[in-house]
């Protein structure tokens, strides 16, 4: 009995050993942003200065600096101020400080509330799914589905979406007891635009269908709630205060959509910045992140290689 124990400790210290290491690979989260960019601004990353031209976050240990037509503010997520860089000035940021190597840098104020908390969370959390495991080869004729369980949606947002589980399949998608027909796509995600609902929770489940029949249909029911009413008052009323706080900033307004569960709206704003900002890629992981809740394993699979290739993993 001895060895193998001897065996079983073994394993039990190289798993831990591994998850340790995991860890340590694993982007810390920003501490800083970078907004309201005008004329020349670079942040020093990859052994070379690279220009912004729009809000950035700002990891530990990152350098930025102004030209002499240059200015921006930075957001400190440790006591959640704000200062504004002058021209000519060139900081170090940390975790710990923003430190003024050269040039002038104004009094800390109050930012409007803790505009990156709930962002930092999301992406530590985002973080696990960078990970590319190793993946069972689909069976031909696997026609089973996930789908997320549950999911916001409105009519300034009304789209659902899911993974194809192939071009020889349909779909139907039932809310509550209303039945409606998805026809079949060679997309890698079906894409459905849901109208008519009343404000509130509904249940709603996606069987998969063949030649007309269900071939495939989930054990019990996920929820989809429609915003609206008072609820999407306030919603809209701190979506505002959120776009007035950092102006142009599609991370924390995505950050925030994911937070109040439309996670496809979220999903749709990281999609359309990273294929306009191909290189910026140090906040990928969030867009993985959305793949993941929405069980669109294959784009995520496809993302988290990518992600990795780039950061050198």
């Amino acid at each position: 009995m001895k060895p193998h124990w001897i065996k079983f400790n073994f394993l039990l210290m190289a798993m831990f050993v591994l998850g340790l290491a995991s860890q340590a690979l694993a982007l810390a989260p920003p501490v800083a942003m970078l907004t309201q960019v005008k004329g020349t601004v670079e942040v020093f990353k990859d052994k070379e200065w690279k220009k912004v031209t729009a809000n950035k976050f700002i990891f530990d240990g990152t350098k930025v600096r102004t030209g002499a037509d240059g200015a921006a503010t930075i957001i400190n997520q440790a006591n959640s101020t704000s200062q504004n860089m002058a021209a000519n000035t060139e900081l170090e940021i940390t975790a710990a400080a923003v430190k003024v190597v050269s040039g002038t840098l104004s009094e800390p104020q109050k930012a409007g509330g803790d505009v990156l908390s709930s962002m930092n969370q999301r992406f530590e959390e985002a973080q696990r799914y960078t990970t590319v495991r190793r993946s069972v080869d689909k069976k031909e004729n696997d026609q089973k589905l996930a789908t997320i369980r549950e999911v916001t949606l409105s009519e300034q947002h009304p789209d659902m979406v899911w993974s194809n589980v192939g071009p020889e399949f349909s779909y139907r998608l039932i809310i509550d007891d209303k039945s409606i027909d998805v026809p079949a796509t060679k997309d890698e995600m079906v894409r459905f635009k849901v109208t008519g609902l009343t404000p509130g929770s509904h249940k709603y489940r996606v069987d998969v269908i063949k030649d007309g029949a269900s071939v495939f249909s989930p054990n019990g029911d996920r929820t989809m709630v429609w915003l609206g009413g008072a609820a999407l008052e306030e919603f809209n009323k701190k979506l505002a205060e959120i776009k007035g706080s950092t102006p142009g900033d599609d991370f924390l307004v995505a950050n925030f959509l994911d937070e109040k569960g439309l996670t496809v709206a979220a999903m749709d704003m990281y999609r359309k910045y990273f294929k306009a900002n191909p290189g910026d890629i140090d906040m990928f992981p969030l867009l993985i992140k959305t793949y993941h809740d929405l069980k669109l394993n294959e784009l995520k699979k496809e993302a988290a290689l990518e992600y990795n290739k780039i950061m050198g993993n």
